[in-house]
């Protein structure tokens, strides 16, 4: 089976996943209609498991280059549990790193040019009908003050 060698550009996307180990950040990449490479970084530098991640990722990444189907790479990495998992809540549940790289695999992995404009559309809408995290705690503030405004005038606090 021949290797696919990596273009100069290839398309992704960047996911960030709350492990027992921290935060890791893992890149999907396309080429050619398919998953083409992943990557994943933890959020903190160096150590054991940011070295194992990086190999673990480059060791997912040939074998797809070299034609593996995703979904073999999925079973592979599902399900494996460390003393460290991130159990809570339920949705974002990882039993270990391995176990986070598969379910990203999982949920994005299979999708095409056409789904990842449709979801970059769709998180770049979302992002402008929300506002700022400083927008947010000044509202926050706001609202607390008048609270504690209404408290007074009525002699409670």
């Amino acid at each position: 089976m021949e290797k696919l060698l990596r273009p100069k550009v290839v398309v992704g996307i960047n996911v960030k996943v709350i492990t027992g180990c921290g935060n890791m950040y893992v890149q999907l990449g396309w080429w050619k209609g398919g998953l083409h490479e992943v990557f994943a970084t933890l959020g903190r530098a160096g150590g054991c498991a940011m070295c194992f991640d990086g190999s673990l990722t480059r060791t997912v990444t040939l074998g797809l280059r070299c034609g593996v189907p995703v979904e073999e790479i999925i079973k592979q990495l599902r399900g494996n549990g460390c003393p460290n998992p991130h159990p809570f809540p339920k949705e974002d549940e990882n039993l270990s790193c391995p176990d986070a790289i598969g379910r990203v695999i999982e949920k994005y992995g299979s999708m095409t040019i056409d789904d990842f404009m449709r979801l970059a559309i769709e998180l770049n809408e979302a992002a402008e009908a929300t506002d700022s995290v400083d927008e947010e705690r000044e509202a926050a503030i706001k609202r607390m003050e008048e609270m504690r405004q209404e408290r007074e005038d009525r002699g409670i606090g």
